[in-house]
C-alpha cells in the first residue's frame, strides 16, 4: 500500500510541476482521430506480454482505453483511462483495471534442487488487477505514437492458484508462481495508429 501512495504522490507532483510550463493541448487540430488503435507488450501491461489496444478521446488529451492480449495468466482483458499533457510529445498517465482469465489446467514444472523436476498439476485462477502508470508518448508521423510506461499492478487476489494433484508447494515454487502471477512492477510499451 505504501508502494502505491509513493506512486500517486509522484505522479501528482509531476503533474503540479509539468502544468506550470507549455501549451499541452493544439485547439488547431481539431480534425485529429477520435479512435487509435494499438499493438502494446510488456510486463503486467494492460495488453498482456502481446495483445492489442484501442484509445477513444473523449475530451481533448482524455482517452479511455481497452486492451486484449497474452499474457503468464491466460487471456488479458482490460479497461481504464489515459491522461495525455501534451498533444503532442509528453507525459502520460494511466489507471487500468486488468482481468487475466487464468488456466485452467497446467502441470508446471519446477526444479526440485536435486535435479530432477517437480511437476505438479495446477489450476491457475481468474484474476484481476489495479494498474497505475505513467510514462511517456513520442508522436510520429500524423496521428501515430510510441509510448513507454512504468507503474504498479496491485494484484486484486492474493495467491491465485490451486494445486490439483494434491502436492505440497515449497517456499520457493511459492515464490516463483507470485512473480508469474499478474501484480507488481508494470513495464510497458505500446505503438498506437490513428483510424481516420
Amino acid at each position: 500500500m505504501q508502494k502505491i501512495l509513493l506512486l500517486l504522490c509522484i505522479i501528482f507532483l509531476s503533474l503540479e510541476i509539468k502544468a506550470q510550463d507549455g501549451k499541452y493541448y493544439d485547439p488547431d487540430d481539431d480534425d485529429r482521430p477520435k479512435f487509435y488503435l494499438g499493438l502494446g507488450t510488456g510486463i503486467n501491461s494492460f495488453t498482456g506480454l502481446a495483445g492489442i489496444s484501442g484509445n477513444y478521446i473523449i475530451d481533448k488529451t482524455l482517452f479511455v482505453q481497452g486492451g486484449l492480449g497474452l499474457s503468464t495468466w491466460g487471456i488479458r482483458t482490460s479497461i481504464g483511462l489515459r491522461y495525455d499533457q501534451s498533444y503532442r510529445h509528453g507525459f502520460t498517465y494511466g489507471i487500468n483495471l486488468t482481468r487475466s482469465s487464468g488456466i485452467e489446467d497446467i502441470d508446471m514444472e519446477f526444479d526440485s534442487g536435486n535435479g530432477s523436476p517437480n511437476t505438479v498439476n495446477m489450476r491457475m485462477e481468474s484474476v484481476g488487477t489495479l494498474n497505475l502508470k505513467a510514462g511517456y508518448n513520442w508522436w510520429f508521423g500524423k496521428y501515430n505514437t510510441l509510448n513507454i510506461n512504468i507503474g504498479y499492478a496491485v494484484a486484486l487476489k492474493n495467491q491465485p492458484w490451486q494445486v490439483k494433484d494434491g502436492s505440497t508447494l515449497s517456499q520457493f515454487e511459492k515464490q516463483v508462481l507470485q512473480l508469474v502471477s499478474p501484480g507488481g512492477l508494470i513495464l510497458e510499451a505500446g505503438l498506437t495508429f490513428g483510424i481516420q
